[in-house]
């Protein structure tokens, strides 16, 4: 038995010691990750010592089979973060190495843009071969891998001056695409030794290729993967409110985790954003096409032919996150298929590919994530409302011994993995990203287990328009019944027919009933989407800017900026005659009257006037070149944990 007094200690310590190292040491101090997160793996080792030793709690069958479900869905989970956690001991930063001095072979290589597209418009390609056609390079073509075969694609094509090729009924989707278009660049009298690989909706800014081409100086390096970033918020910013508070869920993936893995010599290709060397692509037949998620495994295929994939985390291009639900979950899906596909490739983790152990220990880690952390969560829902509606306990352990052993292990993951991730892993708001999607994921791993291969790829829709609010009434109804489940348990409890009446674990569950409901509501919340108007992002901005009108000129600032419009700070009082904004045409003038585009004033409040452009083709792309090459930032890159908060209890009970 421990004394009473010293139950509260290594819950204590668990919180108290990651703050004092961290705060001396710093964030990203390789001594301050390795103490705090050995401590984190120390306390974890520590309760599944215990918890495999601790009696299991004693019942029926239903009793028995609740209580090894559950300790086996932990035990998976806490391996799972426990791998992540030893990736995150590291990080790399690959800055100076890409601001180093550059060989001419590599500053003057001809590279090669290859742009895939299927089913985009035309306002989304246009704005991607425009900002592709800007990348600063000696020898740079920019080639349209056309999977739609679209007369209209080739036309735009040759206007913005890329080069255009297709396939009609092409095998192996993206995959087959890339490799058909450089078959086809090969063929061409300039054959590229690189190609910079985007997908259609990511716009590249003017100097990717100056800061990647650099880190082609080692002679191994077959992959330069940067980082993918995104103009428009996803749906869970969106859903929650917290746009301006939280970053996408990227983030943490690119931010975190990526570099991390890099250090260990285990970064991967993403698709999107990534410069290739031709030859290391050559030597490995192409790109990957035995799953659909050619990217990483693209980077197994490569590693076999001595190539390495290393990561630059730089923001150098930016594109459109999923920008609803379903675009959302669909793409999860397809990047959970994919790794499932890839454990039936001789690339498994415990396939016989020619692939180093860290490469495999990542693939066992990405397997973990989607096999065994999104049942764990959803077990983790229905345990208390085992508890109130039939007895069914999830542990043996009275409070005491909980205090003592699990908390420590859950407060100090928290802590450490908040700091590291400068807070973009976090309680609830974290939560709701992963169990917004969980049902699809265990259905799309349950299928995949039994048959990985043969179901058609979907690509995630991109640009699409919605006028009304849309329910996700599949994704929501379970939610639902959890969250009414949960909150009736707690009420039936204090009946005298609840069985939970008197059983041990009554205050645990309470509070565990709470945190469930909180986070139910989030992703309720999120299952209704607003409507989504298919409006052009805007860019906030602080630059001088004038406003020309019949009556003379007005000093300005600039507040934010579209292609289609901006928001202006009010010019000198009375210069505006609000009653007649509409028809009120003028000139707004940037870049001390370099750019000068027609304006019409729509609207004024106390602090600035907004205008509509009437823009021509040329002025409108001048526009996405300024906005889309590198000069604006539309994310969120830092968190604020108390707005994202009150953000998500706004949009839950306002």
């Amino acid at each position: 038995m421990v004394a009473p007094d010293a139950l509260w200690v290594p819950a204590l310590l668990a919180l108290g010691l990651p703050l004092l190292v961290f705060g001396a040491l710093g964030r990203d101090h390789p001594a301050a990750r390795i103490f705090c997160l050995g401590f984190c793996l120390f306390l974890s080792a520590r309760y599944l010592l215990w918890r495999w030793q601790a009696p299991l709690p004693g019942g029926g069958e239903a009793q028995t089979l609740w209580a090894w479900v559950f300790i086996l869905a932990e035990t998976g989970a806490i391996l799972g973060s426990a791998i992540a956690m030893g990736f995150l001991t590291r990080s790399r930063d690959r800055g100076a190495e890409a601001g180093g001095p550059v060989a001419p072979e590599l500053r003057e290589a001809p590279v090669d843009v290859f742009i895939c597209t299927y089913n985009e418009d035309v306002t989304i390609l246009e704005r991607t071969i425009l900002c592709a056609r800007a990348i600063i390079h000696p020898d740079l073509r920019v080639w349209v891998l056309d999977d739609g075969a679209r007369p209209w694609v080739r036309e735009l094509a040759q206007e913005l001056g890329a080069l255009y090729t297709c396939r009609v009924k092409g095998r192996h989707a993206k995959a087959g695409n890339v490799n058909n278009g450089l078959d086809v660049a090969l063929a061409t009298g300039r054959a590229p030794e690189f190609i910079l690989l985007l997908d259609a909706d990511f716009a590249a800014h003017r100097n990717i290729l100056r800061r990647a081409l650099p880190l082609f100086a080692e002679a191994d390096i077959g992959i330069v993967q940067t980082p993918q970033h995104f103009f428009n918020p996803d749906p869970m910013q969106t859903g929650l409110l917290i746009t301006r508070s939280w970053p996408d869920e990227q983030r943490f993936f690119f931010n975190t985790l990526l570099p991390a893995k890099d250090a260990w010599g285990a970064a991967f290709c993403c698709g999107t954003s990534a410069v290739i060397r031709v030859r290391a692509l050559l030597d490995a037949g192409g790109m990957a096409t035995e799953t659909v998620t050619e990217d990483m495994l693209t980077t197994f295929r490569l590693e076999e032919h001595g190539w390495r994939t290393v990561f630059l985390n730089e923001r150098l291009s930016a594109g459109l996150a999923p920008e609803g639900l379903s675009e959302y979950v669909s793409q999860r899906a397809r990047w959970c298929l994919g790794a499932m596909q890839q454990v039936h490739t001789r690339w498994s983790f415990a396939g016989p590919a020619r692939i180093s152990w860290v490469n495999r220990l990542s693939g066992l880690d990405t397997v973990l994530y989607w096999t065994v952390s999104f049942p764990a969560r959803l077990l983790l829902l229905c345990a208390p409302i085992l508890f109130w509606w039939f007895g069914i306990r999830s542990y043996a352990a009275d409070n005491e011994e909980l205090l003592f052993w699990l908390a420590p292990q859950v407060l100090c993951s928290l802590m450490v993995m908040g700091i590291i991730s400068e807070w973009r892993i976090a309680p609830i708001l974290s939560d709701v990203n992963q169990l917004i999607i969980s049902f699809p994921i265990i259905a799309t791993v349950a299928t995949a287990l039994v048959r990985p291969f043969g179901r058609p790829f979907k690509v995630t829709p991109k640009g699409q328009t919605r006028s009304g609010i849309t329910i996700h009434w599949g994704l929501l109804a379970p939610f639902a019944v959890l969250a009414v489940l949960t909150a009736g348990g707690i009420l039936f409890s204090a009946s005298p027919w609840s069985p939970a009446r008197l059983a041990d674990g009554h205050a645990l569950n309470i509070l565990w009933s709470l945190l469930n409901l909180a986070t139910l509501l989030a992703v309720i919340a999120c299952c209704v989407e607003p409507p989504r108007p298919r409006g052009e992002e805007r860019f906030a901005s602080d630059e001088p800017a004038t406003l020309r009108l019949p009556g003379g000129h007005h000093p300005t600032r600039l507040l934010d900026l579209s292609t289609r419009g901006a928001r202006l700070a009010l010019p000198d009082p009375g210069a505006l005659d609000p009653g007649g904004l509409e028809d009120e045409r003028g000139e707004l003038l940037l870049d001390n009257g370099g750019l000068r585009i027609p304006v019409r004033l729509v609207r004024q409040d106390e602090t600035s006037v907004a205008v509509l452009f009437e823009a021509d083709t040329e002025t409108r792309r001048s526009l996405i070149l300024r906005l889309y090459t590198g000069d604006y930032l539309n994310e969120t890159e830092h968190v604020a944990l108390l707005p994202a908060l009150g953000g998500a209890l706004r949009r839950v009970f306002g």
